[in-house]
C-alpha cells in the first residue's frame, strides 16, 4: 500500500515551455539565432516564442518567429522547425500540440544548408536533456523515545449482600362485599290526551274565462282611400328531390389507447468548479499616449464686402 502524503503532482512551468521550444528551433538545420543588438536600430530579436498551456488538460500552443540563413531553402526549414517543436513538447513533457505556427522573421548570410542537411536533423529522442543534479542531504533522525510499562491497576475485591433469615409472612386480601342496589320509583299523574279535530275538505269550483269583447273605435274613423284587389298565385305542385350521396360512408377505428411508460429523470449532477487560469501569467503594462492640448480658435465675423460704398 502507498501512503496518499508521499503522492504529489509535476506542474512545467511556461518559461521552462519557452526553453524546450527555443531548444528544439536550434535543433533544425538552416536556423540561426539574433540578437537585438545585432540586429541594428529597431531590429528584433530570433527566436521570439510565445506559448499557451492548459495544465489540465496537458496541451500547449505554440507561435515562434524564427531567422533563417540564406541561402537556405526556407519552406523546408520551417515545416522542419514545426515537427521538432511538436516532437520536443511531446518528448519531454508529454503535453500535446493544438497549434505551432512558425513564422520566418528574417534572414542572415551565411553558409549554404540543403535541404537534404534539414531532413537529417536529430529527433527529440536523441538529444538528451541537460541535467543539473541537486546535492541531496544527509537525513538526521531525532532521538529515540523510551517506552514505558503500563501498570494495571489491582483487581478490586467483591462484597456479599446478605439477606435476612427471617421469612415474611404473606397475609391475604379479602374483597369487600357488594353494595345492595335500591329501586327507584317515579310516581307521576297520567297525562290526558286530547282529540285532534281535522277540518272537511272544500269543494274546488271550476273558474270559466270571459269571451274577448269587441273593440270599439274612438273617435271618428277615415273610410280608406281605395279598394284594390288583390289575386293570389296558383299553387305550384311540388317536384320529386332525389339526393344523391357522392361519398360512401367509411369505417373508422379509434386508436389503441398508448400504456403510458415511466421515464427516467437523470439525477441533477452537482456543479462543478471552474478555474480560469492565464495563459501568459506575466502582467503586461500598456501606455496609454497623452491627450493633446486644446487649443485656442477665433471666430471674425464675416462681413460682406460693397461696392463704392463699401
Amino acid at each position: 500500500m502507498t501512503d496518499s502524503s508521499t503522492q504529489g503532482h509535476t506542474r512545467i512551468s511556461l518559461r521552462t515551455m519557452e526553453h524546450i521550444v527555443t531548444a528544439a528551433i536550434a535543433s533544425v538545420p538552416g536556423t540561426k539565432a539574433i540578437e537585438a543588438k545585432l540586429a541594428g536600430i529597431g531590429g528584433r530579436g530570433f527566436p521570439r516564442v510565445s506559448v499557451q498551456m492548459d495544465p489540465e488538460r496537458e496541451v500547449a500552443a505554440v507561435n515562434a518567429t524564427i531567422g533563417v540563413v540564406w541561402p537556405s531553402p526556407v519552406t523546408t526549414v520551417a515545416e522542419h522547425t514545426r515537427a521538432a517543436i511538436a516532437e520536443a513538447i511531446a518528448a519531454h513533457t508529454g503535453y500535446s500540440t493544438t497549434r505551432v505556427n512558425v513564422t520566418v522573421g528574417g534572414s542572415v548570410p551565411g553558409t549554404r544548408v540543403t535541404a537534404a542537411q534539414v531532413e537529417q536533423r536529430q529527433g527529440a529522442t536523441t538529444v538528451a536533456p541537460h541535467i543539473k543534479p541537486s546535492p541531496v542531504w544527509q537525513p538526521v533522525t531525532a532521538d529515540s523515545v523510551d517506552v514505558r510499562s503500563i501498570a494495571t491497576p489491582h483487581e478490586t475485591a467483591v462484597h456479599h449482600i446478605a439477606t435476612p433469615s427471617n421469612d415474611i409472612a404473606v397475609r391475604s386480601i379479602s374483597a369487600p362485599r357488594e353494595a345492595k342496589v335500591r329501586s327507584v320509583s317515579a310516581k307521576l299523574p297520567d297525562h290526558q290526551l286530547r282529540e285532534v279535530f281535522t277540518p272537511q275538505p272544500v269543494r274546488v269550483r271550476s273558474v270559466e274565462a270571459p269571451r274577448p269583447a269587441k273593440l270599439l273605435p274612438s273617435g271618428e274613423v277615415r273610410p280608406l282611400a281605395k279598394k284594390t284587389k288583390v289575386s293570389t298565385p296558383r299553387p305550384l305542385p311540388l317536384r320529386e328531390i332525389e339526393i344523391r350521396h357522392e361519398w360512401t360512408p367509411r369505417r373508422v377505428q379509434a386508436p389503441k389507447a398508448v400504456s403510458p411508460r415511466e421515464v427516467n429523470v437523470p439525477r441533477q449532477q452537482p456543479l462543478k468548479r471552474i478555474e480560469i487560469t492565464s495563459a501568459n501569467p506575466r502582467s503586461l503594462h500598456v501606455n496609454a499616449p497623452r491627450p493633446e492640448p486644446l487649443r485656442a480658435i477665433s471666430i471674425n465675423p464675416y462681413r460682406p464686402q460693397g461696392g463704392n460704398n463699401g
